[in-house]
């Protein structure tokens, strides 16, 4: 009985896939331009290019607070979401699944073939609501969730997912939102600072050697 209605849920969203896949209005060249650019923005360079931004802000400042709560929460996060995504589901992306009804690939970013849950949408949402909570601001959280609506719109366009992935990212981004902030977050905040306490004199002069930074 669960495998029939695992069918039935899978055939389904291979009809909502195809129907959005091969939409005339959403084939266009500057569509899918935009759905390249767009989708970049929940790429992991994206959000590695974002924390070393955060680094040199925090060694500059002194603020590390948000550098604290992305290092911690995309750790602790991207060990779940790998988990659930190799291990549990383990699900092939359209391009895979469909091939021959068509669906390519449209993300030359795209460097493995597993595809449930998004990781665009689960993680661009999780970051926005650690930047949304950070900053105290309903506002920011606000624009993340319509931001990230685009984002898995593009994920369909692309080829690169179905409507069960991307609905999945939500809840997922979501739910690595609620176990890290009300959770774990103090226990990797203070391992960071006794890091950077216990490391910070070594950091400097290694700095200072290097860089004749005072």
């Amino acid at each position: 009985m669960t495998i029939e209605i695992i069918s039935k849920i899978e055939r389904f969203d291979h009809k909502i896939f195809m129907k959005i896949y091969k939409n005339e209005a959403l084939k266009r060249n500057r569509i899918i331009i935009f759905a390249k650019i767009f989708s970049f923005f929940g790429n992991m360079y994206f959000w590695g290019v974002f924390w070393l931004i955060l680094t040199v802000y925090g060694y500059i400042t002194k603020d590390y607070g948000l550098f604290c709560l992305m290092t911690g929460g995309g750790i602790q996060s991207v060990i779940i979401h790998v988990l659930v995504r190799f291990k549990l589901v383990s699900r092939n992306r359209p391009f895979i699944t469909l091939e021959k009804e068509g669906v390519a690939q449209h993300d030359d970013l795209i460097r493995e073939n597993k595809s449930f849950p998004s990781g665009h949408v689960a993680f661009f949402l999780f970051f926005g609501t650690l930047i949304a909570f950070y900053y105290q601001s309903w506002l920011v959280l606000m624009i993340f969730i319509i931001l990230d609506i685009i984002m898995a719109i593009t994920r369909l366009i692309l080829g690169v997912h179905f409507p069960t992935d991307v609905i999945a990212g939500f809840g997922f981004g979501l739910l690595y939102a609620l176990i890290f902030l009300y959770g774990t977050a103090i226990y990797w905040i203070s391992l960071f600072y006794w890091i950077g306490h216990t490391y910070s004199p070594i950091i400097h002069e290694w700095l200072y050697y290097i860089f004749q930074i005072p």
